[in-house]
């Protein structure tokens, strides 16, 4: 009976988060109400503040959702069984920049949802970086247990692949410029990085 409870308040959750995220790509956050929310799911007003708090994190959650949609997709690279570990580098480069281009292609106002994440609710952002940095230090462990790669610390090399992935990820940038050139520049970007990492 419990157990019925959760699952029909986290199916509700989703509702919203899918109404929620439904408005916020067409009108923003700031031009949502929870009114309107509420009626999009034909819910109460009162009764969606039982589920979330207030708008801020409603957006907070489909920001949550979406991360950890993004974080299986590399978490499916990096474990793919029969992929080499520069091969699961260059991956790994071009699935954050293809879902990046997806969600700023579907989502024009992605700007103002970002601006909101990174300014009040960094431990988001935070979390993000840790995940992915965890997962880049998988792949450089298995470059090393493969014998191509040759890494003397282990922590350092993984923030400088994570620092010089930041522009494929970032909204702006794929307002300027289209996938075929993005996907070259990290071409050319995990190439060099590639190199550095093999043995010489």
């Amino acid at each position: 009976m419990e157990s019925d409870k959760k699952d029909k308040f986290s199916d509700n959750q989703n509702k919203i988060l899918d109404a929620a995220l439904s408005r916020f790509q067409h009108f923003g956050i700031g031009k949502t109400t929870m009114a309107e929310i509420a009626d999009d799911v034909s819910m109460s007003t009162a009764n969606l503040y039982r589920y979330f708090k207030n708008k801020e994190m409603i957006a907070v959650a489909c920001s949550s959702r979406c991360l950890n949609v993004r974080t299986s997709r590399l978490l499916d690279i990096v474990e793919h069984p029969s992929m080499t570990a520069d091969a699961k580098l260059v991956e790994f480069f071009n699935e954050i920049l293809r879902y990046t281009y997806e969600q700023v292609s579907s989502n024009p106002r992605i700007n103002e949802l970002v601006n909101i994440i990174a300014e009040k609710y960094k431990e988001v952002v935070l979390q993000k970086n840790q995940s992915e940095r965890e997962l880049i230090k998988r792949i450089i462990q298995q470059g090393i247990d493969e014998g191509k790669f040759h890494v003397k610390d282990i922590e350092r090399s993984t923030l400088a692949i994570h620092t010089s992935m930041h522009m494929f990820q970032l909204p702006l940038t794929m307002t300027i410029h289209k996938l075929d050139v993005m996907l070259e520049l990290a071409s050319v970007t995990t190439e060099l990085l590639i190199q550095g990492l093999r043995k010489q």
